[in-house]
């Protein structure tokens, strides 16, 4: 993945001329502007985003400059990372970055001789393909999604967000399943509660995008699971938080639901039939 970003970072922001550093490269003798790149933390924070490194970018100028430039630099970096789906050129391994904010304040870094400030990325880096997530009802729940949507520009992922994730997007994801009994004896009725995950390339296409398809849902009813076999999928009480986090949390709540016939277990054939003829016949 740092070979990723730093190949991306030399391709997209000429003004530094391919001077990506590390934290044990030397000092005060690194020609400037430059960037400072920092490996961090890798943890795997939930099922459906799996492993996630930080990362870090110090944007660094000389200190007789003024932090214009380090604004300019900054603005350059998270323009050129985040939401990017990227390719380690090393390993192929496949990766997108997301931009989680700055590392505390601006500072001045005397060792080095620059002004600097700390730009945080989330990464999260590739699956497996037994990872992948294969379900009939999310599957059309995507398809509905989509074909509400009516950009071509959406993607709708299920289960968990790939590697190479693609903003805009939609990850629909199960949080809960449960089975109740239906209103006739033969009948079950399977509830799964369902949450949609809104990435936009914007926070005003995000917002609008998460409501309009709550909306969508409340409208819809039933959504098809089969057409050709008249199968659908009930929608019950959908809502949206638009506090919660579009990648961790996700912003769009709803349940479906589905009746099953119930089929009564059958007895034991008989294996055989004794007959006994009546003497006195």
């Amino acid at each position: 993945m740092r070979a990723g970003i730093r190949e991306r970072l030399s391709q997209q922001i000429s003004s530094i001329g391919g001077r990506i550093f590390e934290a044990h490269e030397s000092a005060s003798t690194l020609d400037k502007p430059y960037i400072l790149l920092i490996q961090g933390t890798e943890s795997t924070d939930t099922d459906w985003t799996g492993i996630t490194t930080l990362f870090e970018c110090w944007p660094s100028a000389a200190q007789q400059s003024d932090f214009s430039e380090v604004d300019e630099l900054s603005d350059l970096i998270v323009e050129a990372l985040d939401g990017q789906a990227l390719v380690d050129p090393d390993s192929l391994v496949e990766f997108t970055c997301r931009y989680e904010g700055t590392v505390g304040p601006d500072k001045a870094d005397a060792d080095r001789e620059v002004i600097t400030r700390g730009l945080r990325f989330s990464v999260i880096g590739a699956r497996t393909a037994q990872e992948t997530v294969q379900d009939d009802w999310l599957d059309a729940i995507c398809d509905w999604t989509l074909d509400t949507l009516g950009d071509s520009d959406w993607q709708a992922y299920s289960g968990r967000w790939p590697a190479n994730y693609e903003r805009p997007s939609i990850l629909w994801r199960w949080e809960g399943i449960e089975t109740v009994a239906g209103s006739r004896a033969s009948t079950i009725e399977v509830r799964k509660k369902a949450i949609g995950h809104v990435v936009g390339r914007t926070v005003n296409e995000q917002t609008m995008t998460a409501a309009a398809l709550a909306q969508s849902l409340s409208e819809a009813v039933k959504i098809p699971l089969s057409l050709p076999e008249r199968r659908y999928l009930t929608v019950l009480t959908p809502s949206v938080d638009l506090a919660r986090d579009a990648m961790t949390e996700g912003q769009i709540l709803v349940t479906f639901s589905r009746k099953i016939e119930r089929y009564a277990e059958q007895g034991p054939l008989m294996r055989e039939v004794n007959f006994q003829p009546n003497p006195n016949s």
